[in-house]
């Protein structure tokens, strides 16, 4: 088919990257998805607050402290003594395994109030990374769920949307874990730390491909797909709001 140019925009990868967990790097996590937000350092001589400068979007911070008050303004504290405004970021903590879920399982926690993703090996947090999910009208499903199947890619569409019909294809690293909800990587916006997707839960590309890799059912050398079964189950999938 053929497309006015005119009407194309280009879809740059996102820079959107999550952290592998570990060493220096261990939850609470807090990520600055607010565009134009500030860094800032204390000056313990005067006990001010002093502005360093912009601090550039989905930049993930470990928090050392998240309750710093000055002149009646909350600040997250990193390890590092970055001091960043407490709306401007998603401060991520760890929770409690869902019931259901065996100790030594995978599972990954979505947040729809933080807009994260946690993946989780028993009670170990391992990945932590922001997700767009459902907006209004369009709605992510809260509850505990298990992956179904996966694909490498795979089509989206919907002719009946009430925001328009679409039709992207390739949609990558794709894991359905209800009818058609899925968590998978969304290459044509960066809009991750907030609600954007129609229902999916969309990540960032790279992060979605580590989760691909990490998550079950597991996926045979050159498959496209693979469906979960009871020798094969899928990774448990927690949404809470």
């Amino acid at each position: 088919g053929f497309v006015e140019a005119s009407e194309l925009t280009e879809a740059t990868p996102p820079a959107m990257r999550g952290v592998v967990l570990g060493g220096g790097w261990h939850l609470p996590v807090a990520f600055v998805f607010r565009g134009g937000a500030h860094r800032f350092h204390m000056n313990h001589t005067t006990d001010t607050v002093v502005d360093d400068g912009v601090i550039e979007r989905q930049t993930p911070l470990v928090i050392a402290d998240d309750s710093v008050v000055r002149r009646n303004r909350e600040y997250v504290l990193s390890d590092d003594g970055i001091l960043v405004r407490e709306p401007a970021v998603r401060l991520i903590n760890p929770i409690h395994r869902p019931p259901g879920v065996p100790s030594t399982a995978k599972w990954v926690h979505v947040s729809l109030a933080q807009q994260s993703l946690v993946a989780y090996e028993g009670d170990t947090p391992v990945f932590v990374t922001l997700v767009s999910t459902g907006k209004e009208g369009h709605e992510t499903p809260t509850g505990l769920f298990q992956i179904q199947s996966k694909h490498v890619s795979t089509t989206m569409d919907d002719e009946m949307s009430p925001d328009g019909a679409y039709s992207i294809e390739d949609v990558p690293w794709t894991m359905y874990f209800q009818g058609n909800f899925a968590l998978h990587g969304a290459f044509w916006h960066s809009a991750f730390g907030t609600v954007h997707s129609h229902g999916c839960v969309n990540i960032a590309p790279a992060d979605a491909r580590w989760l691909f890799q990490w998550t079950t059912p597991g996926l045979p050398a050159a498959w496209h797909g693979v469906f979960a079964d009871r020798r094969n189950q899928g990774t448990w999938v927690f949404i809470s709001e």
